[in-house]
This record gives structure tokens, C-alpha cells and sequence, in this order.
């Protein structure tokens, strides 16, 4: 089901649907890698500004800068694993996973911005995390705010190829069963792999 048989065969040109399904779908593996990257950097930036603070630590000022990158890191190790090792990646998963995870990256980074206007105010969104308020570095709060506007982005594309896969494949299935389109022995095979191992699955729960 998750393509452990294709364990040997570990490469960065993904999933041969993904690539096949158009150029620019092809790129997903190194996207994916770029953002466990940037969520590495995010971690040890977030890390080093709570270090910085000069004022008492509250809730939002961890999740912000260590939890959200913490979540994206763990979701870029199984997609990696997906989509360089296991070679096979359903569409679909990476198309709820990349449009939440960047949802959360734009939100995130929004909310950081809206810490610093009108800092002097008491609104919803005055919550003393801007760097005047916390006495915090702002050279890192700086990098730490578009770093998580660029992974939203990368988030954002991620979504964007797995939409376009999925439709591709879908329209592929819908040619197959009209007849108009024979299914290769690489696509039978493949599919004939994903059922075994469901099957293994289903058996062993």
C-alpha cells in the first residue's frame, strides 16, 4: 500500500505518476525536501528567539515558532518517505496534508505580522510578541516571519501538483473503464503490488 517493495529503488524523481503527470508535478519530492529543510531552520530559529525574550514566555510565543514548524518537520519525514523511497504517494493524502500545513504557514505568519501593527492598542491581535514589546532579537523575528510565508508558498505548490495529479489519474481511471484507454502492465502491476499489500494490512489489523 505504501510501496515497500520499492524501498531499493529510492529516488528524487518521485512517484512516476507525479512526474508523468506533468513537468512541473515531477519537482514534488524536491519541494517537500526544501520544506523539512526550512522547518529544521525555522525550529532552531524559534529556539533561539525564545532564548532572546526578555519578557515572561506565554502560549503563543511556543506555538508560533517551535510548534507549527515542529508539525511541518514531522509531516516532510513521511512525505519524504512517500515520495523518494516508497516511490508511490497518494495524490489525495498530499493534497489535504500540503493545503492544511500551508493554510497554517499563511495564518501563522499573518498573526505574527498583526502582533507588531498598532502595537500600542489592546486588540485581539496585540498579543506581545512583537519584538518592541518582548525585547526579543528582531533580525531572527524578522527571518522567522518569512520563512514561515515561504514554506506556506512551497505548502501552497505542494497542494497545487497533488490537485493536478489527482485529476490527471482520475481522468485517466474514467478513460480506462470507457475502454478508450488500455492500462499499462507498469499501471496493472502497480496496482496489483497496492492491493497485496492492503490485503497484508487488512489481514495483520
Amino acid at each position: 500500500m505504501l510501496g515497500i517493495e520499492g524501498l531499493a529503488d529510492a529516488s528524487f524523481r518521485g512517484d512516476e505518476r507525479w512526474r508523468k503527470a506533468a513537468k512541473w508535478t515531477g519537482f514534488a519530492p524536491w519541494l517537500v525536501l526544501a520544506v523539512g529543510i526550512l522547518s529544521m531552520v525555522e525550529i532552531a530559529l524559534g529556539a533561539v528567539w525564545i532564548a532572546s525574550l526578555k519578557t515572561e514566555l506565554n502560549f503563543g510565543q511556543v506555538i508560533q515558532p517551535i510548534l507549527i514548524p515542529g508539525l511541518a518537520f514531522f509531516n516532510a519525514i513521511p512525505s519524504l518517505h512517500l515520495h523518494v523511497l516508497a516511490r508511490i504517494n497518494p495524490p489525495r493524502l498530499a493534497l489535504w496534508f500540503s493545503a492544511t500545513f500551508s493554510i497554517l504557514h499563511f495564518v501563522s505568519s499573518i498573526l505574527f505580522l498583526g502582533s507588531c501593527v498598532n502595537n500600542d492598542a489592546n486588540g485581539p491581535l496585540q498579543r506581545n510578541e512583537c519584538p518592541s514589546r518582548t525585547g526579543g532579537n528582531e533580525g531572527i523575528w524578522d527571518v522567522m516571519v518569512a520563512l514561515q510565508f515561504v514554506s506556506a508558498v512551497l505548502y501552497a505548490l505542494v497542494a497545487a501538483m497533488a490537485w493536478k495529479v489527482k485529476r490527471v489519474l482520475e481522468s485517466r481511471d474514467e478513460r480506462i473503464a470507457q475502454g478508450t484507454e488500455m492500462m499499462s502492465q507498469e499501471e496493472k502491476e502497480r496496482r496489483e503490488s497496492e492491493a497485496r499489500e492492503r490485503w497484508k494490512y487488512l489481514s495483520a489489523g
